[in-house]
């Protein structure tokens, strides 16, 4: 077997003001000769997976470009267009293939390209013909319709938010591939739409958990060969947007149609229940006040780089500061330039320091404070999953009215302690921390806090759904509209 593999990635807010270009990409995951000269990385990891299996089974493997960015605005089109090429110039040049499998995003958008997957891959169907097979894994935060399903053989999507399951899913499509090309099955697919957004973290709520164990039991039952429930991104004000249920079966379209209709309407049911729910910022503030045994965890969703924010805001800080808490850490705010400022003057400098506040007009004000210098580390990295790591840049940590504050050079989330232990800063003794993130901390904090909520603090990924600006949402969809599928009524 032949088989040519390639990533392209990046989650995009269409309410984020500044835009993704290629040196984004090159700066986050960018390699032409192959996954494995890239360290292990939640954005590496399919790929890393394909290339392991196919080789254990013999196959011969072509790798094309892999390219992945940070969350953020819309994509300039002559990113996505010489990205997009060189994948394609890469697989005309491989000849004959037997399969191509494609680790993408789901929710990237371009200048011009509202489905930037629907378009690469209907481009890769054109290429490669009927006979060669195309596979897909998309995070479950994408934006599918009937296009990228007309133009792959199958697709499979995270189940997990937070996602720790990406390897698994890999190895999923790996092997649906596998027996596909054995010609043990011959998949089809069936998409129904959910008529929902929202944020439907799998961890929150018993409904949520108990819905993914069932898809997963289902699975390779009756004909049924995969499941996914494709959450959708809301911060993105385009058609595609909503809630999806996907359903792979093995060669009855009727039995794919039916399962994702059945699933999709479950999903529906506890949509209320599985939705994240958000704390007032003054009411997170007074909690904040309070001292407990362990931290108070507050995560600043609205600034959270996962969703396209800038991650450079310094209102929690700031309320911090004039509620008078002082025993408190916020981690991390992105400012390359007040970071570089402190490398120059070192550790045990003081001084008046410009914070935040200044990527684009959803960042300001900044935070003019004296700050002292009381760590600094380049190339900082913090762990994911045991073997993954994703880079911080260089950081610089300053005291400012006795809070401390992680500056970053490179835009990034919380993925685990470890941010906090590699980079002096003390996390148990706190009396409240404030972390750039939505979810996915929350289940690997949970043993270490007092309690955490989730923060609807200003910025640009604002989690009031009401409130966006939103003019190109497909209508009916919950919760802008009460009902859409006419479920509550029966």
């Amino acid at each position: 077997m032949r088989i040519f593999i390639a990533s392209l990635g990046t989650e995009t807010s269409t309410f984020a003001l500044f835009p993704t270009s290629v040196e984004n990409f090159k700066r986050h995951m960018w390699t032409e000769r192959g996954i494995e000269e890239l360290p292990p990385s939640p954005s590496s990891a399919a790929p890393r997976k394909w290339v392991e299996l196919a080789r254990e089974n013999g196959w011969e493997v072509v790798e094309g470009l892999h390219a992945w960015a940070q969350p953020a605005g819309i994509t300039t089109r002559a990113a996505y267009e010489s990205m997009r090429d060189r994948i394609l110039d890469g697989l005309r040049a491989t000849g004959r293939v037997d399969a191509v499998l494609l680790s993408l995003h789901g929710a990237m958008i371009a200048d011009g390209y509202d489905d930037c997957e629907g378009d690469l891959v209907s481009r890769v169907r054109d290429i490669v013909g009927s006979v060669a097979r195309i596979g897909v894994e998309l995070d479950l935060h994408a934006h599918i319709d009937e296009t990228i399903l007309h133009a792959s053989d199958i697709i499979v999507i995270y189940k997990t938010y937070p996602h720790v399951d990406y390897v698994e899913r890999a190895e999923d499509l790996f092997r649906l591939m596998q027996r596909t090309l054995d010609g043990e099955i011959e998949p089809v697919m069936a998409l129904f739409d959910c008529r929902a957004m929202g944020l439907f973290p799998t961890t929150h709520t018993e409904a949520m958990s108990a819905f993914v164990d069932d898809m997963i039991a289902c699975e390779g039952k009756g004909g049924i060969l995969s499941l996914s429930l494709n959450h959708g991104f809301p911060w993105a004000d385009v058609p595609l947007s909503g809630a999806k249920m996907l359903c792979v079966a093995d060669s009855r379209a009727e039995l794919a149609q039916r399962a994702s209709e059945d699933f999709g309407r479950r999903f529906y049911a506890i949509r209320a229940e599985a939705d994240l729910r958000f704390t007032p910022f003054d009411a997170a503030i007074e909690e904040a006040k309070r001292a407990g045994s362990k931290p108070l965890l507050l995560a600043d969703t609205a600034d959270q780089v996962g969703s396209g924010a800038p991650g450079d805001t310094t209102h929690v800080l700031r309320a911090f500061i004039e509620a008078g808490i002082r025993n408190a850490a916020v981690v991390p705010i992105w400012d390359p330039l007040a970071a570089d400022i402190c490398f120059q003057v070192g550790v045990g400098a003081k001084l008046m320091l410009r914070i935040g506040g200044k990527l684009e007009p959803h960042s300001g004000p900044p935070l003019d404070a004296e700050a002292e210098v009381i760590f600094l580390k380049r190339n900082a990295v913090q762990r994911q999953l045991e073997t993954e790591f994703v880079s911080l840049g260089d950081v610089a940590v300053v005291k400012v009215e006795g809070i401390e504050v992680m500056l970053t050079t490179r835009r990034v989330n919380v993925f685990s302690p470890s941010i906090f232990e590699s980079h002096g800063i003390s996390f148990a003794d706190k009396q409240v921390v404030s972390i750039k993130n939505l979810y996915k901390h929350r289940d690997i904090f949970q043993p270490i806090t007092r309690g955490q909520l989730f923060v609807a603090t200003p910025g640009t990924s604002n989690p009031d759904w009401k409130s966006l600006p939103f003019e190109r949402l497909p209508r009916p969809i919950w919760p802008l509209d009460a009902d859409p599928l006419n479920f509550d009524a029966k």
